[in-house]
């Protein structure tokens, strides 16, 4: 029983003696040859390693932990995957080792893991190498070795590659076309967005291996203009290629399609001058409209938005173009907003259209051959002309312009000129009987005033009229 005490507090004073060396160690770098490598190889990691110090010395009896190594490469979480184990060239490792292969037949049993889990994409990850034991290839206990040390170092990875050390700053690149969708000659602007924006160099713009152009990076932007690509569907790509390859990362965008082909549709004139979208169309103007990516061989019926008027139908071609030689706008259409309006509607390509649009003007406005006045040509005057008589009189006559004659009690006939022309004010039957009204007016409003005053006297005299007394 005491000699189990004596071992077992031999054991920690071990430990503790040769903690040290391992714990300074924890905070080393390892060295990597080659400094870089793909990882899409059998074993990403390979070539050497040279470790800076020795392993922990203790042993318990057959166990140890300075005769085998393990490699580790940390995850974006802080978690750990083991890329080798079993690392045992040049072992024991008691003192700093350079040059320990990492080649499987120099390490019998070592076993190599994929890094597809650890290495989720562009970064920087690190690698951690650490002493275990030669039976289950596991980390010492604390009690054996505190403080869990290991030998550090760093790698970039881009893409498929990676290089020691933290490298260039990762990159990534984006592409987009406007407009995506062209006519044959149309000119589209590829634009790349390098991020960071930081990051300087150039962008190459690509058709599979095809270099469709080239462009410095500017503000994280890079621009190209082309309107050389042939009628179809094109996957442009950008790659990005740094100014300092050691400042940052070169990187490629995702695949983006432009497409080049005609016009879904065309409406010309009567002259076959090609129309702008949405044109104006007058009534009864003819026009010719086709449209692009139907059905070969197929039927297609026409109608007009807001009108019932009929039109002829028109087959396809073997392309899929179905073409309306003629379409009259109706003398009736409704002013505003109208289209050609197609059935079925044909699908084929981009951007296909199921309707052609136009608009149809207000109807034009007929002017009258004369504007008429709300004046009278000659001011009226409210005096009697003279010469004018209180009695209607046989075969009175006023000259205007014509000639009235007759008897004007009687209504006699109208010859010569007309009375509204102008000249002087008429003095005719109606003149006269105005002036009899007037007169007469006069002498009633006479009369009534005086039997009025006559009234009010003979009243206060009789007594008959009687005022309150006056205010004080």
């Amino acid at each position: 029983m005491a000699a189990c005490a004596l071992l077992a507090m031999g054991l920690v004073v071990l430990a503790m003696s040769q903690s040290q060396p391992a714990r300074a160690a924890s905070v080393g770098e390892f060295t990597m040859t080659p400094t870089g490598g793909k990882l899409s190889d059998p074993q990403p990691i390979a070539g050497s390693i040279g470790i800076p110090g020795a392993c922990p010395a203790a042993t318990i009896e057959d166990l140890n932990w300075n005769s085998v190594l393990a490699l580790y490469v940390v995850k974006a979480d802080g978690t750990e995957v083991k890329a080798l184990n079993g690392i045992t060239s040049k072992a024991p490792y008691t003192a700093a080792t350079s040059a320990v292969s990492l080649v499987a037949a120099d390490n019998a049993g070592m076993v190599v893991s994929s890094l597809s889990d650890a290495i989720a994409g562009d970064g920087t990850y690190e690698l951690r190498l650490r002493c275990v034991d030669n039976y289950d290839w596991a980390v010492p206990p604390d009690s054996i070795v505190p403080g869990d040390p290991y030998w550090t170092q760093k790698i970039t990875v881009t893409g498929d590659n990676w290089v020691v050390g933290e490298g260039a700053e990762a990159t990534q690149v984006a592409l987009t076309a406007s407009p995506a969708v062209v006519a044959p000659s149309e000119e589209t602007t590829l634009t790349a967005t390098v991020s960071p924006a930081a990051a300087a160099g150039t962008v190459t713009f690509l058709e599979g291996a095809t270099t469709l152009g080239q462009a410095t990076v500017a503000s994280g932007k890079a621009e190209f203009k082309t309107s050389t690509l042939a009628e179809g569907d094109h996957r442009v790509t950008a790659r990005f290629t740094p100014g300092n390859a050691a400042e940052w990362g070169a990187s490629e965008s995702a695949p983006f399609e432009v497409t080049v082909q005609l016009p879904r549709y065309e409406m010309r004139d009567a002259a076959g001058k090609l129309l702008a979208y949405n044109p104006e169309l007058q009534r009864g103007q003819t026009v010719k409209v086709l449209i692009r990516g139907c059905r070969p061989s197929a039927s297609y019926s026409m109608t007009m938005f807001h009108n019932d008027a009929t039109f002829p139908a028109a087959t396809a071609d073997a392309s899929g173009t179905v073409t309306w030689s003629t379409l009259t706008v109706p003398d009736d259409a409704v002013a505003g907003a109208s289209n050609w309006d197609y059935s079925p509607d044909c699908t084929g390509g981009k951007n296909p259209v199921r309707a052609v649009d136009f608009t149809v003007p207000e109807p034009s406005s007929e002017s009258p051959s004369a504007s008429p006045t709300d004046s009278p040509t000659d001011n009226p005057s409210d005096e009697p002309t003279d010469g004018s008589s209180s009695e209607p009189t046989d075969g009175s006559s006023g000259d205007s312009s014509g000639t009235t004659s007759g008897t004007t009690t009687t209504g006699g006939s109208g010859t010569g000129g007309d009375s509204t022309s102008g000249g002087t004010s008429p003095t005719g039957g109606l003149a006269s009987t105005g002036s009899q009204i007037a007169l007469f007016s006069g002498l009633g409003a006479v009369i009534l005033v005086t039997a009025g005053v006559l009234a009010v006297r003979y009243g206060r005299r009789e007594g008959l009229l009687k005022f309150g007394d006056p205010r004080s």
